[in-house]
């Protein structure tokens, strides 16, 4: 087959006072290469969208977020399951020669909206029991018990700022951190998971395991408060907990929820895919599918739930069909204790 000829015109060149070298310049300080590299390290083990496009959920404007990328997960049942498994990573790429400097320690939150599962109906499981007329809420990660996994589990930051040069000196702006990392990836997220929900009429699910990520070329400093002043440490990996007000009328809205966001050096990035976050959507696949009935019907039968409501949640659960008649007639509602509730 011969090759299309294409000659570029006299007129297409630079005007006087540009060069080559002065333009080449101006895109190594780009963010450009680094979210080509970011790609060329995805794109092994993911299929990558360079420029993914959604809707801010505070404009309503058009944004794009640099990359989204999703691997399948493959499991031996997957084929009779009602539900098939994915994992969804949408990153922001940032370059700078300033540092990235993280404060205020942060314990991992038992409401964390992020990482979360986008595709099924709902998104808590209820839970029936044979020993209480209660019935029980458990988020879909608490019931696979995918939030005691040591990738969620993981403890972060509250503050994250980016330096800036001010004359001879470096000061701290977290504006710019927040509305070029922060903002972007939670609306990014925010409009994956709307795009995600399925009809009512479905009984297949695709169910994806979303996260955000940010990756720097850029100097990332921990700064935690010691005795003696502030200990400064490198890090490459490091976790930022950002905590919203929860929709009105949402049960427990005052806890209001919590998103994680993965801020991770460049060059530790494949690491960081190939030893933590894979394994993790693998771990996702595996109990999820084990438990397809329970995740499409948002429902489920947890035996001795009044002895024991809090541990082996995931090892009990049951499909809804399952689910037996009370034992007792007498009204009981337990103490909220966690992520589970209780309704009569």
């Amino acid at each position: 087959m011969a090759s299309l000829k294409i000659t570029n015109p006299e007129s297409n060149h630079l005007k006087a006072g540009l060069t080559l070298e002065a333009l080449g310049d101006a895109i190594e300080k780009s963010g450009y290469p680094l979210q080509s590299s970011v790609f060329e390290l995805l794109e092994s083990d993911f299929h990558v969208q360079q420029e993914w496009g959604f809707r801010d959920r505070i404009t309503g404007e058009m944004r794009s977020c640099d990359l989204m990328a999703t691997r399948e997960l493959a499991a031996p049942s997957a084929a009779e399951s009602r539900i098939r498994t994915s994992l969804t990573v949408l990153i922001e790429c940032k370059q700078s020669d300033l540092p990235y400097v993280f404060f205020s320690p942060n314990r991992s939150s038992w409401r964390l909206k992020l990482p979360q599962l986008a595709g099924l109906a709902q998104e808590e499981v209820k839970v029936w029991s044979d020993d209480t007329r209660s019935t029980f809420l458990f988020p879909v990660m608490r019931a696979l018990e995918l939030s005691e996994e040591p990738f969620m589990s993981r403890d972060g930051f509250s503050i994250m700022s980016k330096c800036a040069r001010k004359g001879p000196k470096l000061e701290l702006s977290g504006a710019d951190a927040y509305n070029g990392i922060v903002m972007p990836l939670a609306s990014a997220a925010s409009h994956f998971s709307a795009s995600s929900a399925p009809k009512e009429t479905f009984r297949y699910f695709d169910v994806h395991l979303l996260c955000v990520v940010a990756v720097l070329d850029a100097p990332m400093v921990e700064a935690k408060a010691i005795s003696s002043g502030t200990e400064l440490t490198f890090t490459p990996w490091c976790r930022i907990y950002r905590h919203e007000p929860e929709d009105p009328g949402v049960f427990m809205g005052h806890a209001g929820k919590t998103m994680a966001i993965d801020v991770v050096h460049k060059d530790f990035f494949k690491k960081y895919l190939t030893h933590h976050l894979i394994p993790f959507g693998q771990t996702f696949s595996e109990r999820a599918l084990r438990h397809h009935e329970v995740l499409a019907a948002g429902r489920a039968f947890v035996p001795g739930m009044k002895a024991d409501g809090s541990s082996d949640i995931y090892e009990r659960l049951q499909p809804p069909k399952y689910i037996p008649r009370p034992t007792t007639r007498r009204r009981r509602v337990p103490q909220v204790t966690g992520e589970s509730s209780a309704s009569g």
